[in-house]
């Protein structure tokens, strides 16, 4: 048989464990991510996507006008059999739900087959196959991580115009980060590379820093090394490091680098709240 152009490759009948059981409550099930994250297994690539109420997953087709929120045509989505009208993501009842599109090949959450057009819940963790095209899901933002039950995120007015320094390069994070803590009561500067929060470090030094380890041009940890070697006297920059390293050893690299916090994300709007509330008495 021959394909038409473009034409999903069908990939025949495939191993899988079955259809996908009804999922019970767990820890971030009725948390409601701000920023989510896509994995690419076997490759060095993320996908970042800010959360929408309706986020279509496949793979373009510009003579079909077809242009997905998340589009896997990179990563070579139309040999692994991804459709270009694959999946939907979406924000439902305070949680993030995907919906196989009946796509060609299907997709599989954690190794089980999704009936097309049902609602399956996400977790932070869950690993998604669209065809043989493998993701993992990270919820980098949520807004709340204690109170899971509040409908709605009040973030208290806690600042008094201190200078807030925020250290990433994924702009979906950069951008909540800031909103959040201007929404706090601080002045918020973003850069998304070391090289440039350090000309600003040396130019005016903020108040606090918020900063992720994994930076375009250099390891956080030597950023934050930096700032710790040219302060003076009884001279303290408050530092938070904001990670998706959540494992022990990164931890204690970056407190003997002199971190103050270390969050390990997915992080919750009322941790950073509660981090800067701990860490306000060192500031200016």
């Amino acid at each position: 048989m021959t394909m038409k152009t473009g034409q999903t490759k069908f990939l025949g009948e495939q191993v899988h464990r079955g259809t996908m059981p009804r999922r019970v409550t767990g820890p971030l099930d009725e948390v409601l991510p701000w920023v989510i994250e896509f994995r690419v297994v076997g490759t060095a690539s993320t996908v970042q996507a800010r959360v929408s109420e309706f986020m279509t997953v496949g793979r373009s087709d510009p003579e079909r006008n077809i242009d997905p929120d998340i589009n896997l045509t990179p990563y070579a989505a139309h040999l692994k059999g991804v459709s270009r009208q694959h999946a939907v993501i979406m924000a439902k009842d305070s949680s993030i739900v995907i919906k196989d599109s009946g796509s060609a090949n299907g997709t599989r959450l954690n190794g089980y087959v999704l009936t097309p057009n049902q609602p399956y819940r996400l977790r932070h963790g869950d690993e998604l196959m669209f065809g043989q095209l493998t993701v993992q899901v990270l919820f980098a933002v949520v807004p709340l991580v204690k109170n899971q039950q509040s409908e709605e995120t009040i973030i208290p007015h806690i600042g008094k115009g201190q200078h807030i320094l925020v250290v990433e390069d994924d702009t979906d994070v950069a951008s909540v980060f800031g909103m959040i803590l201007k929404q706090a009561g601080y002045r918020v500067t973003v850069v998304n590379a070391g090289s440039a929060a350090l000309s600003l470090i040396d130019q005016n030094v903020p108040d606090a820093v918020v900063l992720d380890l994994m930076l375009p041009d250099m390891d956080g940890l030597d950023l934050a090394a930096y700032i710790r070697k040219r302060e003076t006297g009884d001279k303290h920059l408050p530092m938070i490091v904001v990670s998706g390293a959540t494992g022990g050893f990164q931890m204690n690299k970056a407190l003997e680098a002199g971190v103050d916090l270390f969050l390990g994300k997915p992080v919750g709007v009322d941790e950073l709240i509660d981090a800067f509330s701990r860490l306000s008495p060192q500031m200016a």
